[in-house]
């Protein structure tokens, strides 16, 4: 019993953190595009 608990745990773990790190690199590369247009429009 105790570990199909500590699997569950892991596994949600895991998945909770793989989400939040999903949700980082979008962001990122979201402040990249937009950094990109702003100085692309500098230059013009």
């Amino acid at each position: 019993m105790w570990n199909l608990i500590t699997y569950f745990l892991c596994f949600t773990g895991g998945t909770m953190i793989g989400v939040v790190l999903m949700c980082l690199l979008q962001a990122g590369k979201f402040e990249d595009e937009q950094k990109g247009l702003r100085e692309w429009r500098d230059c013009e």
